[in-house]
């Protein structure tokens, strides 16, 4: 008999708890935030009194909140719902957009467009500065791209930024150039490009600061099942905005941060970073510092390996990776690393095996995120290495990252350079898996679909959400729904140092709970996309959703 009654039970419903010693239940009860009953329906009725809310589920499923273990809050926020769309799958079409964009742009010197994307539209070389100065040639004029990886920039914008043919590329990124005159073109690559995108959101006509934006994305997550984060590449602007709502009691979301640093930056920043977790708050924690360690396949920063196996083009040569690691590990913070290419995850596992040659690091959580390319006989080192696979389940969709209709990303890019061999090898998620690697998984929205289950039927059949008559793009490489729930919670709670206080539905963990109108486990897989939250709770505070 409990010594006092629950403030909350479950009842009369399937409970998925996500731990092996009691996989499923009918009933939870709740006290101060955590749980302390999980069972039946029968045995919940003792922790229930008079003032015990209690919620009939009625057959509904409850599971553990859902965390989105790579997620970029503030820019889903400001680029998805905030920018003007210029999506388009000509550049005819782009100019157009682009021009409307220029009409209905906020008072003020700035035009800024968001979503042109290669996959979309891969005659995006065939945008042209001068045509850039005609239809903006007075206000600056920045165009975001889908992954925020590249942004076109006019005259203007160039000149306010002092980019010439005598600005050095920066190191993490490119200026692209004409190649008879060196003059720039307009394209950033990278970090060329970041410190554009960052004054769009800081500083021009369509500023919007991270609290507020924060304030705005965190509530439509929640209202997806998401109770925790991690954002995984912020600055101290977006580290501020969650600590003051934090502390004034308003940031209904546990949040993990990675900071980026940059090749010319990490040796100063990671101990300031290491520093800031003394600042203590509720719901905020530091635990990674993000780095990149190549670009993106559509912009030919990838790093792949060579012929002879020795990894190409990166951002950081392997004796920075392998500085990169040590410090991280000497302050106490885990690496969070942006690895596309084969050639990039070899040379962060190089980094980590170098490091565990010096010393075991039993609290480092260091963590490859994308993985769109593994060499074979490197994915065995996740699981000897003791390094998280932070997957993007979504990805496995055909057109997860864009394209028209009936477009195939891997039939596409087995039409490119990379081959058709190479391009059946992305996105290894299920080699991972059999290779015993740990399991993470987020969306990276703002880039991709925020909705995780949308992103969980993907990962489960590798066609887009809610088709059915459509060929599977990587088979091979989908994982089943029960892998990929625990990706979404334990996985990840374990990756952000959470496992003890979340991810599962365990007596003595948080409240962290979900509702939802379907049991995934028996509809249907081509019907999880189907799945609507009823309500979500953080710490046993049913939150306001929107």
């Amino acid at each position: 008999m409990p010594a006092a009654p629950a403030d909350m039970a479950f009842e009369n419903g399937i409970v998925y708890t996500v731990n092996d010693r009691q996989p499923y239940a009918q009933a939870v009860a709740v006290k101060d935030g955590k749980i302390i009953f999980v069972g039946s329906t029968e045995q919940v009725a003792a922790f229930i009194g008079p003032s015990t809310r209690v919620i009939d589920l009625q057959g509904m499923t409850l599971l553990p909140g859902i965390i989105d273990s790579h997620i970029h809050t503030a820019k889903g926020e400001f680029y998805n719902r905030r920018l003007c769309n210029v999506r388009s799958f000509t550049v005819e079409e782009g100019y157009s957009k682009l021009a409307e964009c220029a009409t209905s742009a906020p008072p003020g010197d700035w035009v800024v467009g968001f979503g042109w994307y290669s996959t979309d539209n891969p005659k995006l070389d065939d945008v042209t500065l001068a045509r850039l100065d005609a239809i903006v040639p007075t206000r600056k004029l920045a165009v975001i791209s889908l992954d925020n990886h590249t942004v076109w920039v006019n005259t203007k914008l160039m000149r306010e930024f002092s980019i010439t043919r005598d600005t050095p590329d920066p190191p993490g990124g490119r200026i692209l150039r004409n190649p008879q005159t060196q003059e720039p073109t307009g394209v950033l690559q990278d970090a060329a490009g970041f410190r554009i995108a960052s004054a769009v959101r800081t500083a021009s006509s369509y500023a919007a600061t991270a609290k507020d934006l924060h304030r705005s994305a965190i509530p439509y997550l929640n209202g997806l099942g998401i109770t925790s984060l991690l954002d995984a590449s912020v600055d101290d602007d977006l580290e501020a905005g969650y600590r003051d709502l934090d502390s004034s009691g308003s940031l209904p979301m546990r949040v993990s941060l990675a900071f980026k640093v940059f090749p010319d930056n990490y040796r100063s920043l990671i101990p300031k970073i290491a520093a800031k977790r003394g600042s203590r708050s509720k719901n905020v924690r530091i635990n990674f510092i993000k780095v990149f360690a190549d670009g993106n396949l559509e912009d030919g920063l990838a790093n792949m390996l060579g012929e002879d196996g020795a990894p190409g083009h990166g951002y950081y040569t392997q004796e920075q990776m392998n500085e990169v690691v040590r410090l991280a590990e000497k302050y106490g913070l885990s690496v969070y690393v942006h690895s596309i290419g084969d050639g990039a995850a070899r040379q962060v596992l190089d980094a980590v095996a170098a490091a565990r040659q010096i010393a075991p690091c039993p609290r480092c959580r260091h963590t490859l995120t994308h993985l769109q390319w593994v060499a074979p006989s490197d994915i065995p080192r996740f699981r000897q290495l003791h390094v998280i696979a932070n997957i993007q389940e979504g990805w496995l969709a055909p057109r997860s990252i864009g394209g028209p209709p009936g477009y195939d990303y891997v039939q596409a890019t087995a039409a490119g350079p990379i081959g058709p061999k190479l391009a059946l090898r992305m996105y290894p998620f299920r080699q991972l898996r059999d290779a015993g690697a740990r399991l993470s998984a987020g969306s990276d929205w703002f880039f991709t679909d925020e909705n995780p289950w949308n992103d969980i039927e993907a990962g489960t059949t590798s066609r887009d959400p809610g088709v059915v008559d459509q060929k599977p793009m990587l088979p091979a490489s989908a994982l089943d729904l029960n892998t990929l729930v625990r990706a979404r919670t334990i996985g990840a709670a374990y990756q952000m140092f959470n496992e003890k206080i979340t991810g599962s539905i365990e007596v003595g963990k948080q409240a962290d709970l979900v509702v939802i109108n379907q049991n995934i486990f028996e509809v249907a897989v081509e019907r999880v996309h189907d799945t609507k939250v009823l309500m979500t709770f953080l710490a046993g505070k049913q939150l306001e959703v929107h």
